[in-house]
């Protein structure tokens, strides 16, 4: 057994060897720089790789926002255009709107075209029906105030019964389509009495 422990001595150096030999210093030496070296680099590309996913995170979030913002403006220039288009074709029918409204007004006169009255007047209201379902609405004025934005004044007249600077006539329908004008409607405004205008 002496043998045995004088050997396992003789495998296990003493730290009074290692601090001595200088090349074990060297090799302790190497290694803990070559461990710190490893973990600096190591630690870096964590670091790196933090950074990189922050700057990913922070890109995808942004594309996500312009996509979003791509597609709410797509729909709301879409509803723009649609808005647009109908007012147009709305536009071009207003002079057969008027036609309507003309034979009407020639055929009401005449007793012997009752008939035809009331064909041109079914037709004009189921026209304008369709057209109010796609937001077309009738300015025919009388008996409110002027406002240059929605009326164009033909004349003034002197009346009795309308206060001065509302409607008394309208000659021509204006039309308007959500709070776009498509045309104003032509009108004739009170004076007021001439008595008003004395005193």
């Amino acid at each position: 057994m002496d043998q045995e422990a004088q050997n396992t001595k003789k495998e296990i150096p003493d730290e009074s060897d290692i601090q001595e030999n200088p090349e074990n210093n060297e090799k302790v030496n190497a290694e803990s720089e070559t461990d710190e070296k490893v973990n600096e680099k190591l630690t870096k590309k964590v670091q790196d790789a933090y950074s990189q996913n922050e700057d990913f995170q922070d890109k995808y979030v942004r594309v996500l926002a312009d996509l979003e913002n791509l597609k709410r403006r797509q729909i709301k220039e879409r509803e723009e255009a649609v808005q647009r288009t109908r007012s147009q074709i709305i536009g071009d029918l207003l002079p057969t709107l008027d036609a309507f409204q003309m034979g009407m007004q020639e055929v009401e006169k005449d007793e012997s075209t009752k008939n035809i009255f009331v064909g041109i007047s079914m037709a004009y209201k189921q026209m304008e029906n369709i057209l109010g379902e796609y937001g077309l609405e009738l300015l025919d004025p009388v008996g409110t105030e002027f406002d240059p934005k929605y009326h164009e004044a033909l004349s003034h007249q002197v009346s009795k019964e309308v206060e001065e600077g509302f409607i008394i006539q309208t000659i021509r329908t204006g039309y308007k389509m959500k709070d776009k004008l498509l045309r104003p409607a032509s009108v004739i405004i009170s004076q007021g009495s001439k008595e008003t205008e004395q005193n």
